[in-house]
């Protein structure tokens, strides 16, 4: 049986985005990002995979291995390989740095980590993205910007950001991959873009009066593009919102 899209009410009481991820899939033709798969471990600490509708519809999407059929919920008891090898190998000498620039302690476990992560792996198109938060009718999200490589100015805007600094969200209409995009800035300067799977979301709280969205780091180039920032996005969602994952 195949879950329903979650409903994230003004009436939530608590959901919490490391109990589930989106599984996103980089289409190689477009370079667009969609939501195919939900990953989640349940209060029994079995661990879930199912596709989402998307992916029974989407162009040149195959299934991921030893996840072949679209119309089953996979079960485990232990993380997924598929998802398992994306865990931050414990030998490795920059394990720290890199759990400090996801702004994380090293004792986070496996869907935390992917969570912040993304779990991005050379060779494949798969990234993993949080789920967002809802308690009480708040809701945040902490995710990293995409993009950034592909921006003139972002590289030098983001080595001047310190934590907690505010930054801005403006829609993107004439974006050529995707109209409904939305740009993180500063000042003017476009620093990224929101994730392509989390823009209903993002664009939802951007219509309370509320939204905020702040750096929470704002790392070296040494760690590559991908990681340069990590921001937060804060707000209430509009009464009856339902996530398409």
């Amino acid at each position: 049986m195949v879950s329903s899209p979650a409903l994230l009410s003004r009436e939530s009481t608590a959901t919490t985005g490391g109990d589930a991820l989106i599984v996103a899939w980089q289409d190689p033709e477009s370079r667009r990002y969609h939501a195919v798969g939900l990953l989640s471990r349940a209060e029994d600490d079995l661990y879930r995979f199912r596709y989402l509708d998307e992916a029974k519809s989407l162009p040149g999407f195959r299934p991921f291995l030893g996840f072949s059929d679209l119309q089953r919920d996979y079960t485990s008891s232990h993380l997924f390989p598929l998802f398992a090898e994306r865990i931050l190998d414990e030998a490795r000498p920059d394990r720290i740095s890199l759990y400090n620039a996801l702004d994380l302690v090293p004792t986070v476990g496996p869907m935390e980590f992917l969570a912040r992560s993304g779990g991005r792996r050379a060779g494949d198109r798969i990234q993993l993205l949080p789920t967002p938060s809802v308690v009480n009718g708040h809701t945040s999200c902490v995710f990293l910007v995409h993009g950034v490589r592909y921006l003139g100015g972002a590289a030098d805007a983001i080595d001047q950001l310190q934590p907690g600094d505010e930054l801005a969200l403006e829609p993107e209409p004439n974006n050529p991959i995707d109209p409904n995009a939305v740009l993180v800035t500063q000042d003017g300067t476009r620093l990224g873009w929101v994730p392509n799977p989390l823009l209903s979301y993002v664009r939802a709280v951007m219509s309370s009066a509320d939204a905020r969205l702040t750096v929470v780091r704002a790392n070296s180039r040494e760690l590559g593009h991908h990681m340069r920032l990590l921001v937060r996005i804060e707000g209430t969602l509009p009464e009856g919102f339902v996530a398409p994952w």
